[in-house]
C-alpha cells in the first residue's frame, strides 16, 4: 500500500511546476484555429494532414472554442498541427492537494460533530464550545490519518 501523505506531497511537486502556465487562457476562438491561422495553414490542408474534411476541421475548431470537443480529437488535430497536446488538472486558487483534502476533513469532522451535538442537545446533555472545537478537531485528524472509504461522500 502506497503512503497517501508522500503521495500528495509528490502530486502537489509536480503541480507546483505547472504554475507558470496557469495563467495561459485557452483562446476566445481555440488553439487550432490560432496555431493553424499562425502557420499560414489552411483548414483543407489541416484536415489532409488529419485525414478529415475541411468542413470537419470547421467543426473540430467551433467544438474546441464552445468546449465539447473530445480530447481523442484534439489529440489528432495536434498531431497534423505537429504540436504536442498538453493536458492537466490544477487545482483551483492555487490550491494544494493537501489543502483540499484538509478542507474536506475539516467539513466532514464538522458534519459529524454537530449530527452528535444535536442527539446530545436532544438528550438535554448539551456540550461546552471548548469540547466541541476539541472533538471536531480530533475528528479532523482521525479522518485525515485513517482516509476512509466515505471521506469524500456528502453525508
Amino acid at each position: 500500500m502506497w503512503d497517501k501523505e508522500l503521495k500528495i506531497k509528490q502530486v502537489d511537486n509536480l503541480l507546483d511546476e505547472t504554475k507558470p502556465q496557469r495563467k495561459v487562457k485557452r483562446p476566445r476562438k481555440g488553439w487550432i484555429q490560432l496555431i493553424r491561422t499562425t502557420l499560414g495553414m489552411s483548414a483543407r490542408a489541416l484536415g489532409e494532414r488529419c485525414g478529415l474534411s475541411q468542413s470537419r476541421i470547421s467543426l473540430i475548431e467551433k467544438g474546441e472554442a464552445d468546449g465539447s470537443l473530445t480530447l481523442n480529437t484534439l489529440e489528432k488535430v495536434a498531431e497534423g498541427l505537429d504540436c504536442e497536446l498538453v493536458y492537466f488538472l490544477v487545482p483551483k486558487q492555487s490550491q494544494t492537494l493537501k489543502a483540499i483534502r484538509e478542507r474536506q476533513a475539516e467539513k466532514k469532522a464538522k458534519f459529524l460533530n454537530q449530527y452528535t451535538e444535536i442527539h446530545m442537545s436532544l438528550e438535554q446533555q448539551p456540550t461546552s464550545k471548548n469540547f466541541q472545537n476539541a472533538t471536531q478537531d480530533k475528528i479532523k485528524s482521525d479522518l485525515l490519518e485513517k482516509w476512509p472509504r466515505d471521506f469524500w461522500d456528502e453525508k
